[in-house]
C-alpha cells in the first residue's frame, strides 16, 4: 500500500448507516470516504473508478441491489474493489457477491474496528467474510461431504504433520481457540502455524487458504 489513504465509496439506502460508517472511517488515519449513494443505480452515476479504491455497499436496496451494482461495476475498466456489508446473513446473496468478484461479505453488526480492518484487508487483495458466515461458505465450496484429508492435494514443501492437522480443522471451520483445544496446543502456537500455512500456500487470509485447499480436493 502507498501512503495515500484508501478511498471508500459508501452505498446504503439508510442515511443513518452511511453517517455511522463515515464516522468509523473518519476516526482512522488511512481511510477516507470520497462519496456516498442511496442505491446501486445512484452509485453507478456517481462512482468514478479512478477516484475510488473500494465500494462498501449494502446488499438489499431499492432500484438496484448490491450484487447488481457489482456486476455493472465489473464491466468497467479500473474497477474498484467491492465489499458487501449487510444487516442480514443470506447465503445466496453472499455467494452471488463472491462469485462476481466481490472481495467479501461482512455484517453491519460487527464491531467498528472489524469493519475498518475488513476494508483494509479487501483493498490488499484478501477475501473477507464475517465469522458468522464462514461455516456456511465452507459447505458451499465443498458440497459433497468428505472426510478432511489434505493429503489428497499437493501440499507445499515445508509443511509439518502438525500443520496438516491444523489445516484439517481450519477446513472444518474451526477457530484458532477451537483448534488449540482439539489438538491440545496453545492458541499462540496455532496462530503461528496458521501464519506459516498462509505463507506456504501464498494466500493472504484464512478464507483464501480454506478455499484453495477445498477446491484442490474436489
Amino acid at each position: 500500500m502507498t501512503n495515500s489513504p484508501i478511498r471508500v465509496f459508501l452505498v446504503d439506502d439508510d442515511p443513518l448507516v452511511r453517517d455511522v460508517l463515515t464516522r468509523y472511517f473518519h476516526n482512522t488515519d488511512d481511510i477516507t470516504v470520497v462519496g456516498t449513494a442511496s442505491n446501486g443505480a445512484e452509485a453507478l452515476e456517481l462512482i468514478e473508478p479512478d477516484e475510488v479504491d473500494i465500494v462498501l455497499s449494502d446488499v438489499h436496496m431499492p432500484q438496484m441491489d448490491g450484487a447488481t451494482l457489482l456486476k455493472n461495476l465489473a464491466q468497467r475498466t479500473n474497477t474498484p474493489a467491492f465489499l458487501a456489508i449487510t444487516s442480514l446473513e443470506n447465503d445466496r446473496a453472499m455467494l452471488d457477491v463472491l462469485a462476481h468478484g466481490g472481495r467479501g461479505y461482512i455484517l453491519k453488526s460487527q464491531p467498528p474496528e472489524e469493519i475498518v480492518l475488513s476494508v483494509r484487508q479487501a483493498i490488499t487483495g484478501g477475501t473477507v467474510v464475517s465469522p458468522a458466515a464462514m461455516n456456511n461458505l465452507v459447505q458451499y465450496i465443498d458440497p459433497e461431504p468428505v472426510q478432511p484429508s489434505p493429503q489428497r492435494i499437493n501440499l507445499p514443501d515445508g509443511i509439518s504433520d502438525n500443520e496438516v492437522a491444523v489445516l484439517d480443522l481450519l477446513c472444518e471451520g474451526l477457530s484458532n481457540a477451537e483448534i488449540a483445544k482439539r489438538l491440545n496446543y496453545s492458541e499462540s502456537t496455532v496462530k503461528k502455524q496458521v501464519s506459516h500455512l498462509l505463507t506456504l500456500f501464498g494466500v493472504s487470509s484464512r478464507l483464501d487458504l480454506v478455499v484453495t485447499v477445498l477446491n484442490g480436493r474436489r
